[in-house]
């Protein structure tokens, strides 16, 4: 009986607070402040505070448990008490495969450190990945392209608002005007590369198979990679001057693939080269 009014947890219990707040960990019941465990209930039920003193809340939490003898919908019968439940089948066991090591290098035309604490995506190729990323690319290159332009008109602009009055005062108004709008215009323009480079991470992230994170040396791995082709991926996530790096890479056996930062570069830059 205590087994089950402790799964119901109809009444007032003490509350680990060291099981809250970890990251999805479930909820710990104890009879008392650092007392005998009840129960163990996922982190989000729904509990009343009814009371919180030195670290320690008293909360009421209901549910509902099976009576004594009665067959689960699946047919097992309950666990016992303390006892975690038996699962209704073992869990596979991961597949062998290719080791995938790299390097996230700087990059000879822009230099800087190597790109550390990154996230690097490993994808699968495929067709409509290829078609998605080039699409995008289009469209955000064209985008930028109608800024440049207005830039460069507005550059333009600007050598010649001096010279566009015999009154002093009037050019130099003229030549404030235009040095906003070129602000402007070259803030607009960072905004939209901005934009397109996190429209290039969601379509690799979509298309992510498995997730690393570069250490202070610019280094990544991945384990148990089957046969197939692959592209890894790396942007930063901001800046004037971020950068991007991407390999492809095909897989066909086990053992460990290292990516050479030139022979295994990929044709066409994860953000497009946008900058």
């Amino acid at each position: 009986m205590r087994y089950t009014i402790a799964l119901l947890a109809v009444g007032l219990l003490g509350v680990s607070p060291a099981a809250r707040g970890q990251g999805g960990a479930d909820m710990v019941l104890l009879d008392t402040p650092r007392g005998a465990w009840l129960a163990t209930v996922k982190e989000n039920a729904a509990v009343t505070v009814l009371e919180e003193r030195d670290g320690w809340r008293r909360v009421r939490l209901e549910g509902w448990t099976m009576a004594p003898g009665v067959a689960r919908p699946d047919g097992a019968a309950p666990p016992p008490p303390d006892q975690p439940a038996t699962p209704s089948a073992a869990v596979p066991a991961t597949t062998p495969g290719a080791r995938v090591q790299g390097v996230l290098a700087p990059d000879i035309r822009s230099g800087g450190p190597p790109g550390a604490n990154l996230l690097v995506l490993l994808v699968r190729q495929s067709e409509t990945l290829l078609a998605d990323h080039r699409r995008a690319g289009q469209e955000c290159k064209a985008r930028v392209a109608d800024k440049d332009r207005d830039i460069e008109g507005l550059r333009s602009g600007l050598e010649r608002a001096l010279n566009s009055s015999d009154n002093f005062r009037e050019a130099a108004t003229r030549n404030d005007e235009t040095r906003k709008r070129l602000k402007a215009a070259e803030q607009d323009r960072q905004q939209v590369v901005r934009e397109c480079r996190g429209r290039a991470q969601a379509i690799f992230e979509g298309a992510a198979v498995q997730r690393a994170l570069s250490d202070a040396g610019g280094r990544f791995e991945f384990a148990n990679v089957g046969p197939g082709r692959y592209g890894v991926v790396a942007l930063e996530p901001g800046g004037d001057k971020a950068r991007s790096w991407s390999f492809d890479v095909l897989i066909e056996g086990t053992g460990s693939r290292v990516l050479d930062p030139v022979v295994d570069r990929a044709a066409t830059e994860a953000d497009w080269g946008l900058r």
